[in-house]
């Protein structure tokens, strides 16, 4: 039984009581891992201008300001003990540019992005544990606008949202725990989720108000729970265990804007799946596991579903795969490091996501 380093790493920020061992089988650590496929780096491609001819019939091009609320970008967090910086990334970084600018948190393990580009931070420490909620534009002089912050017992170690701003956000936490909460409140509620593990729970929420769970049941196998909702009501139902779902570790999970879910195992090398009909309480295979370039803890689908995010921790980079809704995660296309030079041994780079997310 060899404990996945991320899962020890928490474990040092949060006390025993709070964090319960997460142990993996049948991960083989490699000295030697891949740099990742797909050559070198590609930028933004660029046009030629072409002139438009005067005419009656043409109404004239106009330039229109891109409203905040659509402000793109990757999101990654640093696992550091006492202070956890969130750097945000702009969205086509292949030419690996530095951060647009960067949050600091206690003990920063997954970041995430609703539908309109807000940034969902879960902070978790030995003293105390919340949620996070920032607005964009991300700038420079501005990261971000602080929207609110919940408090919840516990270690909150992921969180998902469609409109985290007003309405529902499903929050993962350590020891195992499934919450909702919302920032009108300010409290959390937990989730009726039977036979549940003692380890973290990785989450996700699609656009019609279905909410997903990846962990450790009772009986220590890896399961992933369904809580059927609507775009009103999410997060509603009971957790039932759908069939079908078959991980070798947890790991961190998404669901793209056909509502196919995309799950994480992490191991070195991590490796990602694919499935199709889980919210039915069912999955299907899209695409069988495919390794990864070395050991990743949580992924996220871009708002337009071409591309999928990880933060590699064997690698310390930030990497970007492609994707597609019928074929799921594909190559790496590009990878960049730029300000994470300290992300190695304990205070490994955990976390990356795209703003917005899929679920647009």
């Amino acid at each position: 039984m060899k404990a996945s380093r991320f899962v020890y790493g928490v474990a040092v920020v949060l006390s025993a009581a709070l964090l319960v061992s997460c142990s993996s089988n049948g991960s083989t650590p490699s000295s030697s891992m891949p740099g990742g496929p797909g050559g070198a780096p590609q930028g933004r491609q660029g046009a030629t201008m072409m002139a438009i001819p005067k005419s009656p019939f043409v109404r004239p091009y106009r330039l229109y300001k891109v409203p905040a609320s659509y402000t793109r970008g990757i999101a990654t967090a640093q696992f550091v003990y006492g202070i956890s910086p969130a750097y945000v990334y702009p969205k086509n970084n292949g030419a690996n540019g530095p951060a647009i600018c960067s949050i600091s948190g206690t003990g920063l393990t997954g970041v995430s992005s609703d539908s309109k580009g807000d940034l969902i931070v879960p902070n978790a420490s030995n003293s105390g544990s919340d949620i996070s909620v920032y607005a964009p534009p991300f700038t420079a002089s501005s990261c971000g606008t602080l929207l609110g912050t919940i408090g919840t017992p516990g270690g909150a170690q992921d969180a998902a949202a469609i409109n985290a701003a007003t309405e529902t956000i499903v929050v993962g936490k350590i020891p195992a725990e499934v919450d909702t909460c919302t920032l009108a409140s300010l409290t959390c509620t937990p989730l009726s989720t039977p036979e549940i593990g003692g380890s973290a729970m990785w989450v996700a929420m699609d656009k019609n108000g279905n909410c997903y769970a990846d962990g450790y049941s009772s009986g220590s196998s890896v399961d992933l729970w369904v809580y059927n909702g609507t775009p009103s009501a999410p997060c509603t139902g009971t957790g039932a265990v759908a069939s079908g779902f078959s991980e070798l570790h947890p790991g961190g999970i998404d669901v793209d804007n056909k509502g196919n879910l995309v799950a994480l195992s992490y191991g070195l090398p991590s490796t990602v799946t694919t499935y199709s009909g889980c919210a039915t309480g069912t999955c299907t295979v899209v695409q069988p596991s495919t390794s990864l370039a070395g050991e990743s803890i949580y992924g996220h689908i871009g708002r337009r579903g071409e591309r999928w995010v990880t933060a590699d921790i064997t690698n310390s980079d930030i990497e970007v795969y492609s994707y597609s809704h019928a074929t799921g995660v594909g190559s790496m296309l590009y990878q960049f490091n730029n300000g994470l030079t300290g992300c190695t041994g304990s205070t490994p780079c955990v976390a990356a996501a795209y703003m917005p997310s899929s679920q647009k």
